[in-house]
């Protein structure tokens, strides 16, 4: 299947420039065929050795000066043009590809190498596909013209005058995306961010950990109704309000601080700010919000422009994102040295238990969420709502925790903003443990020892969150109040 897709990438980079190719030859041919029968017929069998000797060309009839200028001399050049410029778009494009993978595996050496490789890798890429859509069109117009001149003895301008406009149009598009390419993600997120002066004691428990680990802390906390902990260096858009939050912003999941210990949770920051201490701060500051803010920038690449434009997009947007696949197997290399010495950081600062077990809750009770969701949904539909979420996650989690649920965390990896986790059961192993050791500790849930006890308030949080939650999902038409209701 890997082989199928390399050759169908080689095909979509290689197609117009062959094509070229072929009509070049097939009309140069012609021409010499109409010079030889011009040439015999003023000048004889003498005419025809001279055409086969090569002293009486037509290259080198049309390199006089004095017809060099007569139309078919011009259209011969230009076939001749037409021929080099599709030999070098098929040499550059297959070039290109043969460098990116040697980049891309060159760049798994170490995270250095990506870091440094990977910004400017995709800015030259993106002016050389700049550069090879506006050749490429140039050849299927003129190929397209040239052809039904010559076999048809017309030619379907408005067609051809399409093919040109749309390699055009998707050039400037090309450029166009260039400019979001390769620049830091911006994360939206539904919840409320808190200060310091919000939340005293988270903060300081935060700080605190960051301290004992020599990592930066975070410039914002944000808490939501995601069941998910995350740390991104970029813009985070807080919704509703859309506030902006720039640099180190932390994510916390207030159900799933619901279930989780004080220790366990000590260990699940500490991984994260672990992502922020000695080598891998500048991996993390400078190649994965810009790592997923190119993936980010190609998702909205591949749905943009009108049939032509997206037409010439084609084997652009399939280097692009073969470039991103290479790239993606070197991170994912690097990735699980990078996240097994994050869970280091988390145990230093709790313990392994704690981290081992956190991993197999928030794996375990993760999917438990969009049940939550559906019965809000339906609730709505019913013109009625929920008061606590989060409390209703955290009893249903305490309720259906099952050992068997455990088992298949064990093989899957925790899903994150900008990259993706190993699978838990290796980050088990390498703390020395196993699910068969944990399963009574990870379906363990006490509301005294809760993480969310570190809140203030956490019922009004969590109540507060909960008609946010609802709010949106009115908005985003997921779920209609009745009519009645509406009218209201």
């Amino acid at each position: 299947r890997h082989m199928k897709r390399i050759l169908l990438l080689i095909g979509l980079v290689a197609v117009i420039p062959i094509c070229g190719y072929l009509v070049s030859v097939y009309v140069e041919y012609d021409y010499q065929k109409q010079w030889s029968n011009l040439v015999a017929k003023e000048f004889g069998e003498k005419g025809l050795e001279a055409v086969a000797s090569g002293r009486l060309t037509l290259q080198r009839f049309c390199a006089d000066p004095e017809v060099a200028n007569e139309a078919a001399c011009q259209t011969y050049k230009s076939v001749l043009l037409l021929r080099n410029a599709s030999i070098v778009a098929l040499v550059a494009g297959l070039a290109l590809l043969l460098v990116i993978f040697l980049a891309a595996r060159l760049s798994a050496a170490s995270r250095v190498l990506l870091v440094n490789v990977f910004s400017p890798g995709i800015k030259a890429v993106l002016v050389i596909l700049f550069g090879l859509i506006l050749v490429q069109g140039a050849i299927a117009t003129y190929g397209a013209y040239i052809f039904e001149a010559t076999t048809l003895h017309s030619v379907h301008f408005v067609l051809i005058g399409g093919i040109g406009i749309g390699a055009l149009a998707g050039a400037f598009a090309m450029i166009k995306a260039g400019f979001t390419i390769s620049k830091r993600i911006s994360t939206s997120v539904i919840g409320k961010a808190f200060s310091t002066a919000d939340e005293p004691q988270l903060w300081s428990f935060v700080r605190e950990i960051a301290t004992r680990l020599g990592a930066i802390p975070p410039n914002n906390i944000v808490i939501g109704l995601e069941p998910n902990f995350y740390v991104v260096s970029a813009e985070v858009i807080v919704y509703p309000g859309a506030a902006k939050h720039q640099d180190e912003t932390l994510y916390l999941s207030l159900p799933l601080m619901r279930i989780l210990s004080r220790e366990e949770m000590t260990a699940v920051i500490g991984h994260e700010l672990g992502h922020f201490r000695g080598k891998d701060t500048k991996f993390s500051l400078k190649f994965y919000p810009i790592y997923a803010g190119t993936a980010q920038a190609l998702n909205a690449l591949e749905s943009r422009g009108n049939d032509l434009e997206s037409l010439a997009l084609i084997p652009a947007h399939a280097v692009l994102s073969f470039f991103m696949e290479q790239f993606a197997q070197a991170e994912r290399k690097i990735g699980r040295g990078r996240e097994l010495e994050a869970d280091k950081a988390g145990t230093s600062v709790s313990s392994g238990k704690a981290l081992a077990t956190s991993l197999l809750k928030i794996g375990a009770f993760t999917p438990l969420w969009d049940s939550i969701r559906s019965a809000m949904v339906e609730a709505l539909n019913k013109g009625k709502a929920y008061t606590n979420v989060s409390a209703l996650y955290a009893e249903i989690a305490a309720k259906n925790g099952k050992p068997e649920m455990l088992d298949k965390v064990a093989f899957t990896a925790t899903s994150h903003p900008t990259d993706t986790h190993p699978p838990t059961n290796l980050r088990l192993q390498a703390l020395g443990l196993s699910v068969a050791e944990l399963r009574d500790s990870a379906l363990a849930i006490d509301t005294a020892t809760s993480s969310a006890n570190l809140l203030s308030n956490a019922t009004q949080i969590e109540e507060e969150l909960t008609v946010i939650e609802h709010s949106v999902l009115l908005e985003r038409g997921m779920a209609w109040l009745p009519e009645d209701e509406q009218q209201q």
